[in-house]
């Protein structure tokens, strides 16, 4: 390999908004340690991209070494390019790093002679001494706050549009079998001042999202409610938002009560609870308090102004059918503003690999290798899943039919019963796994309350137009529903009157929708950040003769 060779960072992300970042923790480790910036380029593409583009990207310029960071989202896809540039240029080194590649001896996609070498584990520090001295070695960083800041004035441009990634702690307290994370032991945290000054960097350079990557962000309480606080106190007023993955039973009175004062949408928070069935959790190395979680959660969602996602798994070890009903019903009944149904991954380097063998697990030899069956569940079962998932996030996930599902939930026996029928009832109109339309799904559901449920059909309706008038600024009504609109003469002068009545007429965004007897006053310029209806009034037909 030549001295000081010119360097091609690739990454493919699974889509534009999102970014790579360690891409840019390696450029960045690298110049700020004496390397050559022009020497190193980062070129970001998507999986969606064709091999033509991408290959015209790599070769664009005569690079000596061309690095990938392999996830699970983009082997095959990488395993691909590399053969090819291998073929036309079997003398430019290739290198992969990456938490896909970095827990086996030989990965099943890559073969022989279509790369160079590996980079396991953290690359920084390994990446800067492979292309100062073209030897491969294990080099960790001493302390987290060796690695520099990964952005700049020079690249800050490039996310425009795009989630901005950003990493305050490295490791996890905890050792979830299914989760890579477990496969390094302890936490490094950076000092908070320097925290404070990155986040202020973002304010500066009108960054929308910054989405943390720390794998328990609130594993330090006291740490986690200072970041919070500083957020809070210094970005109230910006239009920015800011996701965490976080331990809802670790958290206290405080940090919930912290986290109340939070301007709506200013912050996120994504927690995984994978399972309600403590021998489930046990199973996995999963040490948590249920119902401290399932608390805590609930408090959260009280407040309203921050958006709340939670997390389950299906196919964990001693998790069957009927268990998992239960921990779907237990999660479903907080109304978490997301409900992300995921289903078991076997990853290379994890624990779960070892507990394959014990519970007979089959699993796809494709990435990101989810599970197919195992002792618990068969694969009808986990099929049965996939298409509950598809409907669940169609329809709960979309937040557009909230005061519908609310109304539907009473003519069932609990959430699972529920969306359980309706994934039989998409099926049978061949709609599982396809593409449906919002307006359709409306038109959907007005059907299938009338097909299951021995009740005011009409009534269903009103509360799913009242949902369209909330979630969507079109006029066009879903055909079923068209019939509850008065005339479209009466509707405008109604409409007239009111406006002047309530002195509304000059205001921009607002509309009058009628619905049975009710009569909403929609604001369309103000969009919940949370849960992304509009904001309304409601009034009775009164107001439309006084």
């Amino acid at each position: 390999m030549k001295t000081n060779p010119k360097v091609l960072l690739c990454a493919l992300n699974s889509k534009f908004i999102h970014s790579c970042l360690a891409v840019y923790y390696l450029k960045k480790y690298a110049t700020i340690n004496g390397y050559v910036n022009k020497k190193i380029t980062i070129k970001e593409f998507t999986v969606n991209d064709t091999l033509d583009f991408i290959l015209n990207g790599i070769y664009s310029q005569d690079y000596d070494v061309i690095a990938f960071s392999v996830y699970i989202w983009n082997c095959e896809y990488i395993a691909k390019l590399c053969k090819i540039i291998k073929k036309i240029s079997p003398e430019k080194t290739v290198i992969l790093g990456g938490p896909e590649i970095s827990f086996v001896d030989e990965h099943p996609f890559f073969e022989k002679g279509s790369y160079d070498y590996i980079i396991k584990g953290e690359g920084e520090k390994s990446f800067y001494h492979f292309i100062t001295t073209g030897e491969i070695a294990d080099k960790k960083v001493s302390s987290f706050d060796e690695i520099p800041f990964p952005y700049d004035e020079e690249n800050i441009s490039r996310f425009e549009n795009r989630i901005v990634y950003y990493e305050t702690s490295r490791g996890c307290p905890f050792s979830c079998a299914y989760c890579l994370s477990s496969a390094e032991k302890g936490v490094r945290f950076l000092p908070l001042e320097r925290v404070k000054k990155e986040l202020q960097f973002f304010a500066e350079h009108n960054v929308r999202q910054v989405k943390f990557v720390d794998r328990t962000f609130n594993a330090d309480k006291k740490r986690a409610g200072e970041i919070w606080k500083f957020i809070i106190e210094n970005f109230s007023d910006k239009d920015m938002n800011f996701h965490f993955e976080i331990a809802a039973d670790l958290l206290d009175e405080e940090s919930i009560e912290l986290l109340s004062t939070a301007p709506t949408g200013l912050i996120q928070l994504e927690i995984g609870i994978q399972s309600t069935n403590e021998k489930t959790l046990s199973l996995n190395c999963r040490k948590t308090d249920t119902q401290k979680v399932l608390s805590n959660i609930r408090k959260l969602l009280d407040y309203g102004n921050i958006n709340v996602h939670t997390d389950l798994i299906a196919g964990l070890p001693s998790e069957s059918l009927n268990t998992f009903r239960k921990s779907f019903n237990d999660v479903y009944s907080l109304k978490s503003h997301q409900l992300q149904l995921g289903f078991l991954k076997i990853l290379h380097g994890t624990h779960m690999v070892n507990l394959s063998k014990d519970f007979d697990f089959v699993f796809s030899p494709f990435a990101p290798y989810e599970v197919l069956s195992n002792k618990d569940m068969s694969h009808d079962d986990i099929l049965y899943l996939k298409k509950f998932e598809d409907v669940f996030e169609k329809v709960y996930n979309s937040q557009r039919f909230i005061f519908s599902l609310n109304e539907l939930e009473k003519h069932f026996e609990n959430p699972f019963e529920m969306f359980g029928k309706l994934t039989l009832f998409f099926e049978e109109k061949n709609l599982s796994f396809v593409s449906v339309s919002t307006k359709e799904i409306y038109n959907l559901l007005g059907e299938f309350f009338k097909q299951n449920v021995n009740d005011d059909a009409e009534k269903f309706d009103q509360l799913l137009l009242t949902d369209f008038y909330l979630s969507e600024k079109s006029e066009l009504i879903p055909v079923s529903l068209k019939y509850l609109l008065p005339l479209n003469k009466v509707m405008a002068e109604k409409s007239s009157f009111i406006l002047h009545e309530l002195s509304l007429q000059k205001q921009k965004g607002i509309a009058v929708r009628f619905v049975g007897d009710n009569i909403f006053i929609v604001n369309y310029a103000d969009r919940n950040s949370v849960t992304g209806r509009f904001s309304y009034k409601t009034y009775s037909s009164e107001i439309s003769s006084m």
